[in-house]
This record gives structure tokens, sequence and C-alpha cells, in this order.
């Protein structure tokens, strides 16, 4: 069985987590699945999920806000044993039929471990030769030893180091915000590393792909297309953003949770 886990910040409307629910009824997804939700808890009282869609086979856990989007479907995965997950931001979108076994398909080949609707471009090169616009763009709470740094890449290298993690010779990665995995790869990575901060959360996106990467598998996208089975808001399909756009959008991406 696969498991669909949705990551979910309880201080967002609601809304845009009943329209992925209804895409997933519009959209056979393929194959069958159970979906857990995550809800990463403010301490604030919001609107219950008990309004979303009755006729739709869920379960719900709450978890404390640490680790956003990545450190809930880190709790969702080990609190739901099946054998591969489907990672999803409730902010997504499902966007043709056979979304989930597309996903599966791939992920059948023998030296694919992690797979994603969108790898991050900019960043597949060589660490050193990271351009100035991307390595200087200024993020809040990039840090070394609680002190600011301005060097992005030294920033993300420290912290993965900091957990063990080899940033091997490349910085391409798979963006969190639709991920797919067995429960075996997951397993032998030990799961995702969990960021505290903002800086520390990309450098967490950044630390699953090389964490699979280490042990000897393949990430890749689930099309030569991004976004070609599930869309998100900032990354709309068929769209070619300039670099520019792509920060700003990353910067807006773990904002706020």
């Amino acid at each position: 069985m696969v498991s669909v886990i949705i990551s979910y910040y309880d201080r967002y409307e609601i809304k845009d987590l009943h329209r992925l629910l209804a895409d997933m009824k519009r959209y056979p997804a393929g194959l069958p699945f159970r979906l857990l939700i995550v809800v990463n808890s403010s301490g604030v009282v919001r609107p219950s999920l008990n309004s979303l869609p009755t006729s739709f086979d869920y379960e719900v856990i709450r978890r404390e806000n640490r680790g956003y989007n990545i450190g809930a479907w880190e709790e969702g995965w080990r609190y739901q044993n099946d054998e591969a997950y489907l990672f999803m931001q409730h902010e997504c979108r499902i966007v043709r039929s056979g979304w989930l076994k597309a996903f599966d398909q791939i992920s059948q080949l023998p030296d694919v471990g992690l797979i994603g609707e969108s790898l991050a471009q900019e960043w597949d090169q060589p660490w050193e030769s990271i351009e100035e616009e991307i390595r200087y763009y200024e993020m809040h709470e990039h840090e070394i030893a609680r002190k600011p740094i301005r060097d992005r890449v030294a920033c993300y290298k420290h912290h993965l180091k900091s957990w063990q993690i080899d940033p091997l010779n490349n910085a391409g990665h798979l963006q969190s915000l639709v991920l797919y995995a067995k429960r075996k790869v997951l397993e032998e990575i030990d799961g995702f590393p969990i960021g505290n901060n903002y800086g520390e959360a990309i450098a967490s996106e950044i630390g699953i792909s090389k964490k699979v990467e280490a042990i000897g598998y393949q990430i890749t996208q689930v099309h030569t297309k991004p976004f070609r089975y599930i869309s998100h808001p900032q990354w709309t399909q068929n769209s070619n953003p300039t670099l520019w756009n792509m920060l700003v959008a990353l910067q807006a991406r773990f904002m706020n949770r």
C-alpha cells in the first residue's frame, strides 16, 4: 500500500486543503492509497479540520510546528507503516489522472531512490560554481553559530555537515514541494533531516537528495517536464520563471511557517 501524506500548517486558510482533496477525487490516482494529513500546530485555535469532505477516507495527526513541511512528512512516514509514500504540501494541486501511479512506476526502476516534480535546475552544478546572484541572495535566518551569513552555499554546506550529510560535489536536488520514496529508502537514510529555522529548512531540502545520492540511488523528476502531475502555485505548470522569481518564491515558501 502507498500512503499519501499531506502537510498542513494550521495558521493557513483551509481552503487550499479543501481544493487539494477535491482534486484527488476528481483525478483518479491510478492506485489505491491511504491518506494521512499531518498538521503543524501553531498553538492558536484555528478552523476545525472537521469541515473537510466526509466522503474522503483520511486520518489526521497533529504535531508541534517544528521542521516545517519536511518535519511533518518525517513524522508522517514513521507513523504510517506502508511500502511507499507520496509527500505533498497542502497548497499543491492535482492536474491530471494517474498522478500516484506515475510516481510508483518510476520508483520501480532499480537505481531510483527519490522522485519529485521538479529538480532545482539553478542548483544543478558544482557547489563552487553556484552563481553570485544565487549564492549571495540574502534571506533571513541564514546563520552559522548564530551569526548571520550572506553566503548561502557556505550556510547550507555547514548545516549538511553538522547533520553528517555529505554535500557531495554537486548542489542539485529535488524541491520539497512533492516527493515520493519507498519506505526501504527512507529507512536506509534514516529519514529526513529537520531544520529549526529558515536557512536550516532549505539545507534540509537539499539534504534529503544528498542522503539518497550518498547511498547510491538516483534522484529524478517524475516526468521530463516539471509539475506534470502535481503543481504548486509558486511554480505553475508550463511556466519558465526567471531566476529572480524563483528566489522570491523560494523565500515565500518557507516564510511564516
